[in-house]
């Protein structure tokens, strides 16, 4: 059964939401007989008094929002996974669109998790678009591929010229808890970013336990969890080679480099959850104060 509606609320944008009442993908021989399109697409906006809020909303399964909250300098945008996680097979798309002067932190409540996928993948592609004068801060929860599980994940972003935004990604390697440490099948991304029409950093990777693109992580600990934050920023020019040591001050196994032009590049390996969760938190703090803004409370997202 699918739910169609869209409409305006007070002081909202336009919404257009698809999704199941009830996601149900019944199991035949051990795999998923169904899978997941789904996609998101936000236009955020600053009204004339200056706050931020959500012009155009679109989502379908398994994409859902919970309510947004303007903290008085940033909407925190939470977006949920309805399902339990992603199984082979699933596609997910996402656009998000910051306009001029708008403020916006992109997150989530719980991890994604990826499934064993029966040979199939799960495709994730995101696209951002960050106007002059707007920023953006993605911030979602780590990412957890289980085993068997495939994956491809391809972000584009572009950048106006003095748009500012953060881009967190974060990776587990797999159900330690569980005694799981690298055992999906594979893990890839490939990622662009433009300032302006300048293609400022690309990145593609591929992990594969069967062959040896593991090797460094293992090296540094059989359970490494990888952070990686990109800095986009006009502010960011001007920090000097003091930044990267104020970053590598906040864990052993971290590295900033400055990109060709407006902004930095952060990558960390760190031996748990837990102190993943720390170095976060103190990059975060570390950043925010250098581009001289308030650091958001999660909590309220």
């Amino acid at each position: 059964m699918e739910a169609v509606g869209s409409g305006r609320s007070p002081g909202d944008g336009l919404h257009e939401n698809a999704f199941p009442l009830n996601v149900h993908r019944p199991e035949i021989n051990g795999s998923r007989e169904t899978s997941l399109s789904g996609h998101l697409h936000l236009t955020c906006a600053a009204r004339a008094d200056g706050s931020t809020y959500l012009a155009r909303q679109s989502f379908a399964a398994p994409f859902h929002l919970s309510k947004t909250y303007w903290d008085g300098d940033i909407l925190l945008v939470n977006v949920i996974n309805q399902t339990a996680g992603l199984f082979g097979g699933d596609a997910l798309a996402s656009h998000v669109v910051v306009e001029g002067r708008a403020c916006v932190l992109l997150s989530s409540p719980s991890a994604a998790r990826f499934h064993p996928s029966a040979g199939r993948e799960v495709r994730l592609d995101q696209c951002f678009e960050i106007r002059g004068g707007a920023f953006l801060d993605v911030f979602p929860e780590i990412s957890i591929p289980q085993r068997e599980s495939r994956a491809f994940q391809r972000t584009q972003i572009d950048v106006e010229p003095g748009g500012e935004m953060l881009y967190l990604e974060t990776l587990a390697p797999g159900r330690v808890a569980s005694g799981e440490s690298f055992a999906f099948s594979r893990f890839a991304w490939q990622t662009d970013v433009r300032l302006g029409a300048r293609l400022i950093h690309r990145e593609r990777a591929r992990l594969a336990p069967g062959d040896k693109s593991l090797a460094p992580l293992r090296a540094f600990d059989p359970a490494s969890y990888y952070a990686g934050l990109l800095v986009i920023s006009p502010k960011s020019e001007s920090w000097s080679v003091d930044f990267a040591h104020e970053v590598a001050a906040l864990g052993p196994h971290v590295g900033a480099t400055r990109l060709p032009a407006g902004g930095w590049s952060i990558r960390a390996l760190c031996p748990d959850a837990i102190t993943l969760r720390r170095f976060l938190a103190d990059l975060r703090t570390c950043v925010y104060r250098r581009l001289n803004r308030p650091l958001p409370d999660l909590r309220r997202s």
